[in-house]
């Protein structure tokens, strides 16, 4: 596969490693008797074609819906439709075939501009170090973008993890989420939103899929106008495969964008698994997944984007320097350049087919990161008094972190004073109570 290029590394540490499986099930046999294709051991498994089949049937019960035509995947060198059985590397998801668009008429009102919103992470508890009511403030922020799409005639998309854990999510926080969605959203799928690596029916995203208030996007793609401009954004969930190809000209696309939730290499995040290339007939793609924005990669005619998410959930010097932050790409023609609402200095100006396009970033409103973060205890160790042990235990009680991140600090600083039978035995008790949430 000549498209993404892989590197050798077989355990790399993203952003949200901390958060993934230990093991993935295996499938079970087709009912021919033949199975699946091998998996990766921890990151994205390979999906049987780069437009995945939805889990179940998708009924819509919920905003009215548009309705776009169905894509055709192609696997290179072939003239038929049909799946690919091809087993993935050990970098995870690779290229497969050309995805051909059909020609259909552009569905909905014309739009001012596309607006991704980056991993929400919803969640009902409040994670790590933060010391402010995290769930009702990661839903503000949700409910900010779509509210900020609405007002300035921007068609949203999610880039995946809208939700932290993938069920048994409160059903307070399904309702809110539900009362944001007034208006279909189209979507894609991340690592945090499925359990099993595949969208599965006990999947709270799943819920949002089948009552029509998301879309998902590796089912079909969202065909529409931008100024005139006729666009389509494809996309690629969490483990799918990113088409090597889009062929779009039945439709006669001014822009084809393809989302995705992948471990991308970009200038600096170098312990990604696939290395962005050239992907004809693809004009920009927009990864979510990676928490904090990274500079734009061209190559040929693509150009690689990572916007960041819109929340701060660890306590880290990445965290401490992200500006939570949308992406909107707008024509340049007819556009504010003036805009107060844009990041200074964000603004990436792009080219496809004569037309000039804008990419630039909306800041997000939030609190400074040390309104939000429990400070950093820096304590200078006394073996003889053990006042540096006391004062960790002291502060350890005052924070109580809801899930356990601080606990887990003070086992790993001062665990080693013990035997290393005791010493495991208390880590694994540790983790066993905070149900693995904080390990690396």
């Amino acid at each position: 596969m000549s498209n993404l290029l892989f590197p050798d590394d077989d355990d790399p540490q993203d952003d949200d490693s901390d958060d993934l499986p230990e093991k993935i099930e295996e499938l079970k046999e087709k009912k021919t008797g033949r199975k699946k294709a091998g998996r990766p051991k921890k990151k994205e498994p390979k999906a049987a074609s780069p437009v995945a089949e939805p889990a179940g049937p998708v009924e819509n019960h919920g905003p009215a819906a548009e309705t776009w035509p169905e894509p055709q995947s192609v696997p290179a060198g072939t003239t038929d439709p049909e799946p690919s059985d091809e087993a993935p590397t050990k970098a995870g998801s690779v290229p497969s075939g050309v995805v051909r668009i059909p020609a259909g008429s552009v569905r909905g009102r014309d739009r001012r501009g596309l607006l991704m919103i980056g991993d929400p992470h919803l969640e009902a508890r409040v994670p790590g170090f933060r010391r402010d009511d995290f769930p009702a403030v990661a839903l503000g922020k949700f409910r900010w973008c779509v509210n900020f799409a609405a007002s300035e005639n921007l068609q949203p998309f999610l880039l995946g993890d809208l939700f932290q854990l993938p069920r048994d999510n409160p059903n307070w926080l399904l309702s809110e989420i539900f009362a944001c969605l007034t208006d279909p959203i189209p979507a894609i799928y991340g690592n945090h939103d499925v359990r099993e690596n595949l969208l599965m029916p006990h999947d709270s995203i799943n819920l949002l899929f089948t009552s029509g208030h998301l879309h998902l996007l590796s089912d079909r793609p969202w065909i529409g106008s931008v100024q005139g401009h006729p666009v389509v954004v494809g996309g690629s969930s969490w483990g799918q495969s990113i088409p090597e190809q889009v062929d779009s000209t039945a439709l006669n696309a001014d822009l084809v964008v393809w989302l995705t939730h992948h471990d991308i290499i970009s200038p600096g995040y170098e312990s990604g698994r696939l290395k962005p290339a050239g992907l004809p007939g693809i004009d920009l793609v927009v990864n979510g997944h990676i928490h904090r924005r990274l500079e734009t990669v061209s190559h040929g005619s693509t150009h690689w984007m990572t916007p960041g998410n819109i929340t701060r959930r660890t306590r880290s010097d990445a965290s401490r320097t992200h500006l939570p932050a949308v992406l909107r790409i707008r024509p340049s023609i007819g556009t504010d350049t003036d805009d107060a609402n844009a990041v200074p200095g964000s603004e990436f100006r792009f080219t496809v087919r004569k037309t000039e396009w804008i990419a630039d970033w909306i800041e997000v409103p939030h609190a400074a990161f040390d309104d939000v973060f429990h400070e950093h205890i820096q304590t200078e160790d006394d073996e003889e008094t053990g006042s540096a042990f006391i004062a960790d235990l002291a502060q350890l009680t005052k924070r109580r972190t809801e899930t356990g991140a601080g606990l887990m600090q003070f086992l790993t600083t001062n665990v080693q004073q013990f035997e290393e039978p005791v010493a495991a035995e208390i880590m694994r008790l540790a983790r066993e109570v905070t149900h693995g949430e904080n390990e690396s």
